[in-house]
């Protein structure tokens, strides 16, 4: 295919969908991550499309930007409050935890005291949360770190979390869609689901303001995990979900 038939095909799919992942254009075009990079760095000079992490976006069309942690603590402070106490109503002495990056799951550390686990986490602002709870030994998992949410990602993350199995990992989403499960990062996301992988037991946490939503990276199946939610989830979205997996949202 030659490089003019393959600009148009990327243009052709920005004016549709208004973003687009490398991953998805080498298996729509069957050419290398390079060659799409190259391409999108050629249309970004012709200022026809801007380049993001793992992809590109339209001009014209706006993606969700990315809030901070600060921006987004007491955003839904009650839904998340709510879903925290789940959480804790699941975690049982002498397991292996894994508590992900994110807001609701920072609420998680007010239900945790002598709960006698281990606890791992590659958030900075949730391991400042536990690090003094009697009763609880934590791990924070190193590696690039990403200050708006502060979250450790990369390769360095990676290599940790391959070489180590979870009794439960609690992982939190920015949306669900579809069955699919979304990020805005995408290092994050292969990050996150490396560990719902290495899991006996793997959960998504979703605010019911989060169910239908999808950002840019969908990284996880929620047929491979249980979704906890919390008790305002609308019937379509309890429906969209136990159309793929369990939905836990009761205390």
């Amino acid at each position: 295919m030659l490089k003019e038939e393959r600009h148009e095909i990327i243009l052709d799919k920005l004016e549709k969908d208004g973003i687009i992942q490398v991953s998805s254009l080498t298996n729509i075009l069957n050419v290398t991550d390079m060659t799409i990079r190259r391409d999108l760095k050629e249309l970004e000079d012709q200022n026809l499309l801007l380049r993001v992490h793992g992809g590109a976006k339209s001009l014209d069309k706006a993606l969700p930007r990315e809030f901070s942690n600060e921006e987004k603590i007491y955003k839904n402070k009650e839904k998340k409050e709510y879903i925290a106490q789940i959480i804790a109503s699941l975690i049982d002495g002498d397991e292996n935890i894994f508590l992900g990056a994110g807001t609701t799951i920072e609420y998680v550390s007010t239900y945790l005291s002598n709960k006698k686990c281990n606890i791992y986490t590659n958030s900075l602002y949730l391991f400042e949360k536990l690090k003094n709870l009697r009763g609880v030994r934590v791990f924070l998992i190193g590696g690039e770190f990403r200050e708006i949410t502060g979250a450790f990602v990369g390769s360095l993350a990676i290599d940790v979390i391959e070489k180590l199995k979870f009794s439960m990992a609690f992982i939190g989403v920015n949306g669900i869609h579809d069955g699919l499960a979304y990020t805005y990062s995408v290092d994050e996301g292969i990050l996150q689901a490396k560990i719902l992988d290495n899991s006996n037991r793997a959960y998504l946490i979703a605010d019911s303001s989060k169910i239908g939503v999808e950002d840019f990276y969908g990284f996880y199946k929620i047929e491979n995990a249980d979704v906890i939610s919390d008790d305002e989830i609308s019937n379509k979205g309890k429906k969209d979900i136990e159309k793929y997996t369990n939905l836990i949202y009761k205390i």
